[in-house]
């Protein structure tokens, strides 16, 4: 599409266009989609983001008052939120560790950094650090404006995209998982020795202890109750119940596929 034609757009959705902040994100390389607030807009959420400049005319037409949200492969977001006592501070950012860096409309940050591989869903230590990784999940777009506060997300750095910071890799990688050195017994215990797995995981390991215990219980048919001991060790080791839902149902589904 010609500057002409995504100026054509503008009228509809001022956040879309040439020179407007979402276009500095499309320049970078990151697919876009409309949203409501922080809601994805399109059928299919963040699978359908493209950088397709037609499409994106269209969804400007179609919801010209909408958000954006932003995702790219290969990119993963930091996102700090001092509202749950996330601090720049906790990341240790040096100056060469510059990056495309976004100001939230909740006074918080957007990190983005080069990374591939299975990320955490936090930061590893650190409180109110959020990782969103890119092409599965997205983030909120500068232009947009924050459903809660009503302030804009804004450009703090414009790029280019860094890699990651070393000493930050061991703190957002997917923790990988052992099982128990001790099978789980045959007899009619086998229950047990599942739920006391779960029970005696250690922090870092605890979401895939329950997801591995929760499959092998799936494979044998467990009973109902099984699956709420699950849960119950699950949560007394400190796992919320958001978390623990989520992980005992897709290990349920990966059982049965």
């Amino acid at each position: 599409m010609t500057t002409e034609r995504m100026k054509e757009t503008r009228p509809d959705n001022p956040n879309v266009g040439a020179g407007t902040p979402l276009e500095t994100m499309l320049a970078l390389g990151f697919s876009v989609g409309p949203l409501d607030g922080k809601a994805p807009l399109t059928k299919h959420g963040v699978h359908d983001f493209t950088r397709d400049r037609d499409v994106i005319a269209r969804w400007a037409r179609q919801h010209p008052h909408a958000n954006w949200g932003v995702t790219q492969p290969g990119v993963i977001c930091l996102d700090v939120d001092p509202r749950y006592g996330g601090t720049v501070a906790a990341l240790k950012l040096r100056p060469e560790h510059e990056t495309l860096t976004i100001r939230t409309g909740a006074e918080g940050w957007h990190f983005y950094y080069r990374h591939t591989g299975p990320v955490r869903g936090k930061v590893a230590s650190a409180v109110g650090i959020d990782v969103k990784a890119g092409g599965r999940g997205y983030l909120v777009a500068p232009g947009s404006i924050h459903p809660v506060t009503g302030k804009p997300y804004r450009i703090h750095r414009d790029g280019p995209i860094a890699n990651l910071p070393e000493h930050l890799q061991a703190l957002i990688a997917m923790p990988k998982f052992t099982p128990p050195n001790a099978p789980v017994p045959a007899s009619g215990d086998r229950w047990d020795g599942l739920i006391r797995s779960v029970a005696e995981a250690a922090e870092g390991n605890r979401n895939a202890t329950l997801f591995w215990a929760t499959a092998r219980a799936a494979a044998d048919n467990a009973p109902a109750a099984v699956y709420s001991a699950l849960a119950a060790a699950a949560h007394q080791i400190g796992l919320g119940a958001s978390e623990i839902q989520q992980t005992i149902q897709s290990a349920q589904r990966k059982a049965a596929s």
